[in-house]
């Protein structure tokens, strides 16, 4: 009897010790960053975890993802994601960001899908739940799912304002407005001057009928950089915006601006219906 319970305190002993040295799944992450990162590596910001074992690539994805969200140069971004793909083709974000500027919604579910499948042999637990929300919300439209696991990546790094912001788009996408401006709201808090989370309140905004609040935002965002000429969605909600707030010589003006960036911005519907409307009624305040 007395053997069986030195056993039973042995292995409770030995259960306890183990508990008291398992690592958390931030702290798994972090070793593996500061295993395979640069030791100069500028995070711009951000904290997520590059699941690569090739040091560069930690750099030109902290790179790319200060590119998006601070409105940055498009063929830059494109050539950055094209060198990621080159040194770490089995690197699921990097696949993902090589698609941010596809403009054939078929397609870039497919690179969505691609960035999934390569995830499932992913080392770090962020990266795999972050490529299953963003194929929950892009691929499924599954917002429910979406939401379940970019919580998850937030959970474990409430100090990324690109992980609260992607959040948020889960939100936003459920028509959870409220629960999308907080995410957004956050992401502000943690990066002051990120253009795409004041982008993103002004979109809550106007999408409540909030048109002033929305016209503030916006202005907000492109302080910090937002800008038109790489974003053409951005453009697009842009002049909706300044439309709504009877802007109307400033909207005709800008769009006769974003025109000049090529065909894409004259060939958009809602540029195009925006500009219209827009001379309208500038022709009839003047016919007053």
């Amino acid at each position: 009897m007395r053997s069986k319970k030195y056993m039973v305190v042995l292995l409770a002993a030995a259960n306890l010790l183990s508990c008291q040295t398992q690592k958390t799944d931030r702290e798994i992450e972090d070793e593996f960053v500061e295993k395979y990162a640069p030791k100069d590596l500028n995070t711009h910001g951000f904290t997520l975890a590059v699941d690569s074992k090739v040091p560069e690539v930690h750099q030109l994805f902290n790179d790319l993802s200060a590119n998006f969200y601070f409105y940055g140069d498009k063929d830059e971004f494109e050539r950055k994601a094209a060198k990621v793909q080159e040194l770490d083709p089995n690197y699921p974000s990097g696949f993902l960001m090589g698609g941010f500027y596809e403009q054939d919604p078929e397609k870039y579910k497919e690179k969505v899908t691609k960035a999934f499948e390569l995830s499932k042999k992913s080392n770090l637990k962020s990266e795999r739940d972050i490529m299953q929300a963003e194929y929950s919300l892009l691929v499924e439209e599954d917002y429910d799912k979406a939401k379940k696991y970019f919580q998850k990546v937030v959970d474990m790094y409430p100090d990324s304002a690109a992980a609260i912001w992607s959040l948020g788009m889960a939100y936003y996408y459920n028509d959870e407005l409220d629960e999308a401006f907080e995410c957004y709201k956050k992401s502000t808090e943690l990066i002051p001057n990120l253009p795409k989370g004041y982008e993103f309140m002004s979109a809550v905004l106007a999408w409540k009928g909030d048109k002033e609040g929305a016209l503030e935002y916006l202005e907000k965002a492109k302080k910090y950089g937002a800008n038109t000429k790489n974003d053409i969605y951005f453009a697009e909600f842009e002049h909706i915006v300044y439309y709504n707030n009877k802007l109307y010589d400033k909207t005709v003006k800008s769009i006769e601006k974003a025109f000049t960036y090529g065909e894409y911005f004259r060939n958009s519907e809602s540029l195009k219906k925006t500009y219209e409307l827009s001379k309208k009624k500038l022709d009839s305040l003047q016919a007053l």
